[in-house]
């Protein structure tokens, strides 16, 4: 069984999709430290066009150096805000009103918890996709390991025997760490695919909001690695 770990992201784009879409189960990592700075965790690129990068930045109220679950949104009129841009930006794709009404529960019970929030996009999203999988939380697996020890016990907790990772995650792991507690370490590189948008040219590294808007249901065949 394949299992995949990610921070919960806002709104990530279409290689965090292949990557879990690849998988059997799926680990929100919520329980890791806030990254510092601007971080996708709260922050979504969704298009580029003549006004330049449009991005939904999440208010969050953070002290410290909190995880990514005790992470709370500042603002509670955000929601409302974000779709409104989203249907502006998107007013003219061939799916608008189809995926406005996918998101829009999602947006409109949004409580003020941004792990929740993100997570609950990310399954929407998926179940959208046809992924029937199963999604978990490192923080129902407390440990103590660090970096690819503590991803491989995490694997072998939902009963998983191979890890899929991004290619990113060469820097901090090694096949060894994983084969000790009986996981096989798969490491795969998503490169982008481009598909045709209703308006400004194709840009990679966009929110999956954007490929959903544009292909719908069918924008799963973007969301697949090369040898797929």
């Amino acid at each position: 069984m394949r299992v995949a770990v990610h921070q919960p992201n806002y709104a990530p784009w279409c290689g965090y999709f292949a990557k879990l879409l690849s998988c059997e189960s799926f680990i929100f990592f919520d329980d890791v430290q806030l990254p510092q700075g601007r971080s996708y965790v709260s922050r979504a690129k969704i298009a580029k066009g003549p006004l330049g990068e449009q991005w939904l930045t999440v208010p969050i109220s953070k002290s410290g150096s909190p995880t990514i679950n005790q992470v709370r949104i500042a603002d509670g009129g955000w929601a409302a805000k974000h779709l409104l841009t989203l249907r502006h930006v998107y007013a003219r794709s061939a799916h608008a009103e189809e995926v406005l009404d996918l998101v829009d529960p999602v947006y409109e019970q949004a409580g003020d918890s941004l792990a929740q929030f993100n997570m609950d996009l990310v399954e929407r999203v998926s179940r959208y996709l046809g992924w029937t999988g199963a999604f978990h939380r490192s923080s129902e697996h407390r440990a103590d390991l660090r970096a690819d020890q503590r991803i491989a016990d995490l694997v072998s907790a939902v009963g998983g025997d191979v890890y899929v990772s991004g290619a990113g995650g060469e820097n901090y792991q090694t096949a060894s760490a994983y084969a000790e507690r009986g996981v096989k370490l798969e490491v795969r590189t998503y490169q982008p695919r481009e598909y045709a948008r209703s308006s400004w040219p194709f840009v990679p590294g966009l929110s999956v909001l954007d490929a959903l808007f544009h292909l719908g249901r069918d924008s799963r065949v973007v969301m697949t690695y090369p040898d797929a």
